[in-house]
């Protein structure tokens, strides 16, 4: 593909040389050509080649005329015409002769050239002047009608002769004024050109000009071959006129005419209620062709080598191209579409623009061949793919279990869409959605998948995942998403602690790291295992700086999925031992808390109801526990102020409480709310938030609240409320001020005797 059509946007324009073929149709048309330059009959031949739209009518044609145009000696004039380009100006007959004329004339330089070039260009003036006369006075009938009645009505009420006389005149002057009313000028110049050219022509009439016509045709070596294209984008009273033109005026000897067209369509308009159309053509055309059919297996090697080259722009689509699943797509229902040469043009070019849209920065951002699939759909299914487009849900939930109560719903609708299918080409769509949404297999009979399989069609990309379906009807990664090239690039970094501890922060600030981290855990298994240390430190290092809440129906926070990443790949260490030691190394180079804390947490609950599934032995389980205790000890006496800040301070304080000394960590949090800012930076990490909705909101409403029992787990609630009573709010940071609010909203509910009950 060039740069002006790098996409194949013209690829289905009709090749021009025999040299292009792809499709071994070279062959008819070169036989096509010998038969049509033998001619050289008294008469005419008229030649049709059909053909459906798309079957390469006129590359045949083409080749046809090129190799006659390399024929050695007594090469033919070729003439071709449009009658399509001049049907809007309803000029076919005037056009045809004046083209014929100037083509022999820029062909055949010679005297007889130029002389026959003359003598058709006269000939089609005759033929044009009465056409001329008969459509514009038919034209004008309406205006005449009124005049002609104004004058009879005036001669019927007198019988003397000078009054009919006077009508007579009237009517001849009314005429005249009507046609200068509704043509204006053009019409009496063309007119009075038109006799003044023929007038000046020695007076011959049409016999005569025919005649001789008929003698410089028979004298010349070479046939004139006269090639008409298209003939079935014209209208019943159009095509009539062109069939009329070629056998009523053009019966001369060494002419061929060759005729191309859709057959079914020109017999269609051609019948009328006195006889078919595929009569009328047998009166006209002598010898009737149709194109060959092409090979099949031709076309679709064609159609495989274009593909290629389309998966070959990008690496990334290269490597996750799954060959056995193209094949059972492509023979179970996308071979079905690509029966002719325009199909297959006509779907490369679109593919490999919506293929250009998705390279990534380092990755293709869906999978090729739903792509592929799913420009199919898009180009020869339009209304199944509208609907597929808008019903996202339906097409994305994964199991019958997930439409529990409305299966007989689901089901009827996913059938209706089905019933949208073009002519004959329900199964094959059926199949291909089976293919593409295993989510709604199901529906059709087929398998009901596991949940098992999400985290596969996530990794690879599939439409049938929510995560990527936009993708493949935006052409773009839809707001909030993350991009294919993103988690590539988070993969490659897991060899690299600060790189991949940059890059999930860098996703935090674009407002996508809840998205991501639970994206990356369908990845999991993909990390090295060689990376481990520097992967499960990376992920301790950035556990403490993502986000910890969790509001209102939303399952897991940032934190929550940290969580689970680390979890999921130490599970993949077989040697329980091995990976004890591997987290508490992190641990201890890390300065992150957090993660550790949340792992040990759920490891002592699983030890407590005696499940066997812990992530650690007891051994490494104590040794983290003291890490952990001893890191906050070391926090409390160092950094006291980067501790009563932690966003995890209420979660620590319950472990560290547990697992440490308690004396020690209440004298901590007593010396820390001596202060105002202590009070406010310890009332701040307490605060939680609830959502409600009614049926009137459009947004859930968010109130924050603190639960004074919490606090008092680990401190007296009097003292901190003495120093908040004293606080001016209107000096505080909004953050404060809503801590300080809610505190003070427990205590004015704990008076009223209102519990902390939620």
């Amino acid at each position: 593909m060039n740069l002006q059509d790098l996409h194949g946007f013209s690829s289905d324009r009709p090749i021009l040389e025999i040299e292009e073929d792809l499709l071994g149709r070279s062959g008819f048309s070169e036989d096509l050509a010998d038969a049509i330059a033998s001619w050289h009959g008294k008469d005419s031949l008229v030649i049709a080649l059909h053909g459906d739209w798309g079957s390469g009518k006129s590359s045949i044609k083409n080749m046809a005329v090129s190799k006659l145009k390399g024929l050695p000696e007594n090469k033919p004039d070729i003439v071709e015409f449009s009658p399509w380009e001049w049907a809007a100006q309803e000029k076919i007959t005037a056009s045809f002769f004046q083209e014929i004329s100037n083509s022999i004339g820029r062909i055949d330089k010679s005297k007889s050239g130029k002389k026959l070039a003359a003598t058709l260009k006269k000939y089609g003036r005759y033929l044009n002047t009465g056409e001329f006369v008969v459509n514009g006075l038919s034209a004008a009938l309406p205006t005449l009608f009124v005049f002609a009645t104004l004058a009879g009505f005036g001669g019927n009420f007198s019988n003397v002769t000078w009054v009919k006389n006077t009508s007579t005149i009237f009517l001849v002057v009314c005429a005249i004024w009507a046609a200068a009313l509704k043509w204006g000028k053009g019409f009496f110049s063309n007119l009075s050109g038109n006799i003044e050219a023929t007038a000046k022509e020695h007076e011959q009439g049409l016999s005569d000009i025919r005649q001789e016509l008929t003698s410089l045709l028979s004298k010349r070596k070479s046939s004139l071959i006269v090639v008409m294209d298209d003939l079935d984008r014209l209208t019943s009273e159009q095509i009539r006129m062109v069939f009329q033109l070629v056998k009523a005026n053009l019966e001369f000897p060494n002419v061929v005419f060759l005729l191309l067209f859709q057959r079914d369509i020109v017999e269609e308009k051609l019948t009328d209620g006195k006889q078919t159309g595929r009569d009328y053509l047998e009166k006209i055309v002598q010898v009737p062709f149709d194109i060959p059919k092409i090979e099949i297996t031709r076309l679709h090697s064609l159609l495989f080598s274009k593909l290629d080259q389309v998966i070959e722009q990008d690496k990334s689509a290269t490597e996750m191209f799954d060959s056995g699943r193209w094949g059972n797509i492509y023979h179970s229902s996308l071979y079905a579409y690509f029966d002719n040469l325009r199909n297959v043009y006509r779907y490369i070019s679109t593919l490999s623009f919506h293929f250009s849209l998705l390279k990534g920065k380092s990755a293709f951002e869906v999978n090729p061949v739903d792509l592929i699939a799913i420009e199919c759909i898009r180009v020869f299914e339009p209304e199944i793919y509208k609907e597929i487009a808008r019903l996202k849900d339906t097409f994305t939930k994964n199991g019958s279990n997930m439409y529990r109560g409305t299966e007989n719903t689901t089901a009827s609708l996913i059938n209706g869409i089905l019933d949208k299918a073009s002519n004959n080409k329900r199964k094959f769509v059926e199949e291909l959605l089976k293919q593409l949404f295993p989510t709604i297999e199901w529906v059709l009979g087929g398998t009901n998948y596991s949940s098992s399989f999400v985290n596969t069609w996530l990794r690879e990309m599939r439409v049938c995942h929510p995560s990527n379906f936009d993708k493949y009807f935006q052409f773009s990664i839809p707001q909030g998403e993350l991009s294919n090239s993103d988690l590539q690039d988070m993969l490659s970094l897991t060899s690299d602690s600060e790189g991949l501890s940059s890059f999930i922060l860098s996703l935090k600030e674009r407002g996508i790291l809840k998205n991501a981290l639970a994206q990356f855990e369908s990845f999991t298994n993909e990390v090295p295992l060689e990376n481990d240390y520097k992967y499960v430190k990376a992920l301790i290092d950035i556990g403490d700086k993502v986000d910890h809440e969790t509001i209102g129906f939303t399952m897991f926070s940032s934190n929550d999925h940290v969580v689970r990443l680390v979890v999921l790949f130490l599970r993949r260490i077989k040697d329980v031992e091995a990976r004890g030691k591997l987290l508490l190394k992190c641990f201890k180079d890390s300065n992150g808390i957090s993660i550790v804390e949340h792992i040990l947490q759920a490891d002592q609950n699983r030890r407590e109801k005696s499940e066997t599934d812990t992530v650690l032995l007891d051994t490494e389980f104590d040794e983290l526990k003291n890490e952990f205790v001893r890191k906050l000890d070391e926090m409390a006496e160092n950094n006291s102020d980067n501790l009563i800040r932690h966003e995890h301070l209420v979660s620590f304080l319950y472990r560290w409480t547990c697992w440490g000394n308690k004396d020690n960590v209440s004298k901590w949090l007593k010396a820390q709310t001596e202060s105002i800012d202590g009070c406010i930076n310890l009332l701040k990490r307490f605060v939680s938030k609830s959502s409600s909705k009614t049926m009137e909101d459009y947004v859930p409403k968010i109130t924050s609240y603190i639960k004074l029992e919490n606090i008092k787990n680990f401190i007296a609630i009097e003292p901190i409320a003495n120093i908040v009573n004293d606080i001016d709010d209107k000096e505080l940071d909004p953050y404060a001020k809503e801590a300080v609010k809610a505190f003070k909203d427990a205590l004015e509910k704990r008076k009223k005797g209102v519990t902390d009950d939620w």
